[in-house]
């Protein structure tokens, strides 16, 4: 039993120091059959406009390769699983290889890249609190401070590239931002400065027609600072307030409702 938890404990540390996607499976990417609807996609859902780049394919390459990684760990801790035991290595040397392209493109300056390379440090610095926070055996307290350690590294290196599109206002990149700083993760909360970019996300995703995600950050905006903060007064006015229609502009044909003829008036009477 502790023999199997040792190996497991081991391959899993491998995994740990490369900085592997997030294993979920439901966020895998979509069929080859909407790659046409990818190639236009809705700046509203997606966090760059256009057809997919090249970082956010190695981003699915990666999330593939980590997914079969997954999968073979857990068949080697499995006694009647037939495959070799060399599987995760190789699957696991595709995912470092994929990370080094993408790394590689965040090191000349490619925001996209940076974008999803801190994806990545999110998604491992999250699932690593996680598997932290379900162990509470006292024989593996010493596991639980390793995931906690190796979450902190991650956050650590989204605040990084994140950092990168969060300057150029991407309200993706700021809302995860805002996530980072004001989780306990890296230490005190540091709630003005996630206010700050939630406020920056919300605005963002406001402009784009996305009021759901605009929303979200005001709740989050709430959460971190006081509710009468110009800030949330600000998203919650863009929220809720509609521009109104000028009496002097004149208004479009099809939204004039025509008065009836006075003949069709007397008639109703």
């Amino acid at each position: 039993m502790f023999r199997l938890y040792g190996l497991a404990l081991l391959i899993g540390a491998s995994i740990c120091s490369s900085a592997y996607a997030s294993e979920s499976k439901s966020q895998a990417s979509s069929a080859p059959a909407k790659a046409q609807q990818s190639a236009t996609s809705n700046a509203g859902s997606e966090p760059f406009v256009g057809p997919a780049s090249e970082s956010k394919k190695l981003y699915r390459r990666y999330k593939r390769a980590y997914d079969k990684t997954v999968v073979a760990i857990a068949c080697v801790r499995d006694p009647k699983c037939i495959e070799p035991e060399d599987e995760v290595l190789r699957h696991s040397k595709e995912a470092l290889r994929i990370l080094q392209k993408l790394d590689a493109l965040a090191a000349e300056g490619d925001v996209q890249a940076n974008y999803y390379r801190g994806l990545i440090a999110y998604e491992r610095g999250r699932y690593y609190d996680t598997q932290a926070s379900v162990i509470t055996h006292p024989d593996f307290v010493l596991s639980a401070t390793v995931y906690r350690r190796y979450s902190r590294e991650q956050l650590l290196l989204a605040e990084k590239y994140f950092s990168v599109p969060a300057k150029l206002n991407n309200p993706f990149a700021c809302r995860y931002m805002g996530d980072i700083y004001s989780s306990t993760i890296l230490g005190q909360p540091r709630k003005d400065k996630a206010t700050n970019y939630y406020y920056t996300a919300a605005i963002g995703f406001i402009d784009q027609g996305n009021k759901i995600e605009g929303a979200k950050m005001y709740t989050a905006m709430k959460e971190n600072a006081n509710p009468a903060d110009p800030r949330i007064v600000k998203v919650y006015a863009k929220l809720h307030n509609e521009e109104p229609v000028a009496s002097w502009r004149k208004l479009p044909n099809d939204i004039v409702q025509k008065i009836p003829p006075k003949k069709s008036q007397e008639t109703l009477n």
